[in-house]
């Protein structure tokens, strides 16, 4: 079993999210959330904090689990792969690019362009975000 988390870490005001352009695959040259394989014994949101500060030295402040996608057998590519999504609001600081890639506070409404060619995935950060922001009522782009 493989198990990876990334993180969704916006700032408080919920306007801008830290996204990190990968300079390796998976998803090289695209816009993704931080994040990581967890280690041995390590739960999620520990390997959320360990992750989040060893690539950006951003302490996380109170994370939190939004879901554990667990990837079907018949994707054979990921089968056997959990991928938690952790979430949590902090403070906005610059962030220096390091050898997983370059680090921006990007406007969450670049995130909301599902049919961007510039965004890892499968539209699934998007989904992220609606989620978070519903669970937290956050009302932003339902106004």
């Amino acid at each position: 079993m493989k198990n990876f988390v990334v993180i969704m870490l916006f700032t408080k005001d919920y306007k801008k999210v830290l996204l990190v352009k990968r300079n390796k695959k998976p998803y090289q040259g695209m816009w993704n959330g931080i994040g990581g394989k967890i280690e041995e014994g390590e739960t999620e949101i520990n390997a959320a904090k360990r992750e989040c500060f060893e690539e950006t030295k951003i302490k996380l402040e109170n994370p939190k689990l939004l879901v554990t996608y667990k990837y079907p057998e018949s994707n054979p590519k990921n089968s056997g792969t959990n991928l938690n999504v952790i979430y949590d609001f902090v403070e906005e600081v610059k962030v220096l690019d390091n050898y997983e890639g370059t680090y921006e506070w990007k406007p969450v409404e670049f995130v909301m362009d599902s049919e961007s060619r510039e965004i890892a995935g499968f539209s699934n950060l998007c989904q992220f975000v609606k989620e978070i922001f519903d669970i937290e009522n956050i009302k932003r782009f339902y106004e």
